[in-house]
């Protein structure tokens, strides 16, 4: 009997240890990250007119499975969307400025306008191979606008909030990503996200008319731990 039980057992142990090291992930993961981000505006041709910019964005996650494959992610993040543009400076003494008069002078100056945003993305996470050490996202986005800040030349010439564009912005994102175990319940992931905004967040008419929609790709670096 001793000798049937031991069998079992140590046909029963391997399998045990199998299953453990296979089984579905259990524990809710909560997350700080922070990164770039490659942004702009587009829509009417205005909006075209400007290129996007490096920015950086930083937030928080908590992440939920379904089951080995799935899981919820959900994200309270800080982004800045920035966006380039040049003007002309033209200054003379006359109304209609003479280039060949030697009181005209022209400038370019370099613009750098930023929205500063409050996102919450909500994505399915879906788990790519035996180790789920790839993955790949999609979900919606809401965006809370706290302000907008114009730099011209590098210095701050206005800073305010919501005068120009809506308070609220909507879309869908798209991300990729690998995660790096560092231990049983902490992980290192990095992934690349696109963010693509629907809504048309322009709050005062354009001159040749059209919307005027965000779009923003972050790459981010983010440090998961379980409690």
């Amino acid at each position: 009997m001793k000798k049937n039980l031991i069998v079992f057992l140590s046909t029963l142990l391997p399998i045990i240890a199998t299953s453990q090291e296979t089984k579905t992930p259990n524990n809710i993961k909560f997350g700080v990250q922070a990164g770039v981000t490659y942004a702009g505006i587009r829509g009417n041709e205005k909006a075209k007119s400007n290129d996007y910019a490096i920015d950086f964005t930083a937030g928080i996650s908590i992440e939920a499975p379904i089951n080995e494959k799935f899981s919820i992610l959900g994200n309270l993040n800080y982004e800045a969307l920035s966006f380039t543009n040049t003007i002309s400076l033209f200054s003379s003494n006359e109304w209609l400025p003479d280039p060949n008069d030697p009181s005209f002078r022209e400038g370019i100056l370099d613009t750098r306008f930023t929205l500063h945003y409050l996102n919450l993305p909500l994505n399915i996470k879906y788990y790519i191979g035996k180790n789920r050490l790839y993955y790949v996202n999609g979900g919606v986005f809401a965006g809370i606008l706290l302000g907008e800040t114009l730099r011209i030349d590098r210095t701050i010439v206005s800073d305010r909030s919501g005068s120009l564009y809506k308070d609220l912005n909507f879309g869908i994102n798209l991300g990729i990503g690998t995660r790096i175990p560092v231990n049983s319940t902490n992980d290192i992931n990095i992934e690349l996200r696109n963010n693509l905004g629907l809504s048309n967040i322009g709050d005062v008419p354009t001159i040749n008319g059209g919307s005027v929609r965000t779009n923003s790709v972050n790459l981010t670096v983010a440090w998961q731990f379980g409690l």
